[in-house]
């Protein structure tokens, strides 16, 4: 399993390369900035991008989304609530994302989640293969966006943001999902890479999800 995270554009976002060491084959997810290390990365990496995910619309996620689907030829993808929104609606997907969708990657699956509450579209996606980093197993790996934070949450002081939404996206669709545990590795748009089981237990708003 091959997974990069680089801190990209005026913000601070998480962009993830993400994908099969067994074909190299990668999705790139939320560029939102610093496009050069984006790229330089995926060719030091030697893999090909099969296409851009977004978690959401906001600026300083999706700033440097042309410049990916230019430069490797590839299709982006996200939900049509955050276009119909006018979120971001200054590009179509070329394939709309909807809960319960799954995206091939190699030999992996990616799965789709819709959970809006930081904007009407936002999606987390999740895989769920075994694998290590920072010489620990997880069961699995989820990418939130910007729902759920390392001992936070996303903003829902935003445009298209709602709070009680937004942890209802997370107690349903994350702390009650039978697809997911404790030992899921999470992913956010934004500061440090966490699980499920140490939300559940250590994060600061989880008296509103759990």
């Amino acid at each position: 399993m091959i997974l990069k995270k680089l801190i990209v554009g005026p913000l601070g976002t998480n962009c993830y390369i993400f994908g099969s060491s067994t074909t190299n084959d990668v999705v790139i997810i939320d560029p939102g900035g610093t496009p050069n290390t984006i790229i330089e990365t995926i060719e030091n990496l030697n893999v090909s991008p099969l296409g851009v995910l977004l978690t959401h619309g906001h600026f300083y996620h999706i700033i440097k989304v042309g410049k990916m689907l230019r430069t490797f030829k590839i299709p982006l993808k996200f939900n049509k609530k955050e276009y119909n929104s006018g979120i971001f609606n200054r590009k179509e997907a070329d394939k709309w994302l909807k809960e319960g969708d799954e995206i091939p990657i190699g030999e992996l699956m990616l799965k789709v989640l819709e959970t809006p509450g930081h904007s009407p579209g936002s999606l987390s996606f999740y895989c769920k293969e075994a694998l290590h980093i920072y010489e620990k197993k997880f069961d699995g790996i989820l990418f939130t966006g910007d729902l759920l934070f390392r001992r936070s949450i996303g903003r829902s002081d935003v445009p298209g943001g709602d709070q009680r939404q937004l942890f209802s996206s997370i107690r349903k669709k994350i702390m009650n999902n039978p697809e997911l545990n404790d030992n899921f590795l999470v992913c956010p748009g934004h500061m440090g890479i966490t699980s499920i089981g140490e939300e559940r237990e250590l994060n600061m708003f989880k008296r509103h999800f759990l």
